[in-house]
Order: C-alpha cells, then sequence, then structure tokens
C-alpha cells in the first residue's frame, strides 16, 4: 500500500462524483492514468521536492508535461483545477494513489471487480474461466482475472479481489501451523 493511500480517497471520491455527475467516468478515468504515469516519473518526483519552486509552477509544469503527451485526453477546466489544488496542498505525487483509487470506485459503479490471482504454477485457461466463474457468483460481480506466477507460494493461490483475500496456498497453510505451534 503506498504512503499516499489515504490521502487519495477523498480526492479520488469527489473526483467521481464529479465524474458520475457529468457522465464521463471513462474520460476522468483516461485523464487520471496519464497523470499518474507523469507523476510516476523519477524527473517529476524530484520536482516535487524542490523548495525552490512554488505551487504554481508546480501546476504550470506538470500541466505542460501532460498537454505534450500525444495521445493525452483533452484537458478541461476541472482536470487543470485539480491539478492546481493538488498542487497547492503538495499532493501531486498522490496522483497514482488517486488515479488507482478512482479506478476502483468506477468498477464498483460498473458492477466489476479486478482480481489478482497468485498461484505456483501457470493456470490454463480452463482453471482460470472457472475461477472467474465462482468468484463472480460468490462477489455479484463481472471478474477481470489477472494471474502472476509466484513459486514461494509452493503450491495453491492466493486470491486478491478488492479488500478480500483468500489465502489458499501451501505456504500460508504452513505459516498457520507454524504460528498455532509456537504459542
Amino acid at each position: 500500500m503506498s504512503d499516499f493511500d489515504t490521502v487519495a480517497r477523498p480526492y479520488a471520491k469527489a473526483i467521481f462524483e464529479l465524474a458520475s455527475e457529468e457522465g464521463n467516468l471513462q474520460h476522468w478515468g483516461d485523464s487520471l492514468q496519464v497523470a499518474a504515469v507523469v507523476a510516476s516519473d523519477v524527473d517529476m518526483q524530484a520536482m516535487f521536492q524542490l523548495p525552490s519552486m512554488l505551487a504554481n509552477e508546480h501546476c504550470e509544469l506538470f500541466l505542460s508535461v501532460v498537454s505534450a503527451i500525444k495521445d493525452a485526453p483533452k484537458m478541461n477546466a476541472d482536470f487543470k483545477n485539480l491539478i492546481a489544488l493538488l498542487a497547492q496542498n503538495n499532493r501531486l505525487a498522490a496522483l497514482p494513489s488517486i488515479a488507482t483509487a478512482f479506478e476502483s470506485l468506477k468498477q464498483e459503479a460498473e458492477g466489476k471487480i479486478e482480481v489478482v490471482v497468485r498461484t505456483a504454477q501457470k493456470l490454463s485457461e480452463k482453471q482460470q474461466t472457472a475461477m472467474a466463474k465462482s468468484l463472480a457468483k460468490r462477489l455479484g460481480k463481472k471478474i477481470n482475472i489477472t494471474t502472476e506466477l509466484d513459486e514461494s507460494l509452493i503450491a495453491g493461490a492466493i486470491i486478491r479481489a478488492g479488500d478480500m483475500v483468500i489465502d489458499g496456498s501451501a505456504r500460508g497453510r504452513l505459516d498457520k501451523l507454524t504460528t498455532v505451534l509456537n504459542k
């Protein structure tokens, strides 16, 4: 979890409410993703730390970089105001967390959820489909599965869906057994 996750939630919620009212969730999502990429840049991160730059200079530089990106969504006045507000409050570095929190709110509103499945061995398409169907039934949402290999799990899987974590790995079970035995 990033240091900015707590800070990001209120911003993401406010942006989500504005985007919902305006009916342009996709545009805001795309704009925030571009801003998150720019804010994640090492040179941009260094710029955020410069005490010699004023907030409005941070804002202007950030917006000029975003506008120079070839396929970036058109920046509207609300987006520019958001960047100015974040610069004024020294929160431009929180943009990746804000974009992630916004995307979660957007997917929740659309009845979707991202699921990350970490396994010791690669899952077949059939296994992924069966897992997606089972999770869709359990969570009542459309599932988008991303798989990751983690050989340290020995066997089994760890499933993350939003705040829910299901640890069905052999390593997880061994850790639980060790904890019980050490009491």
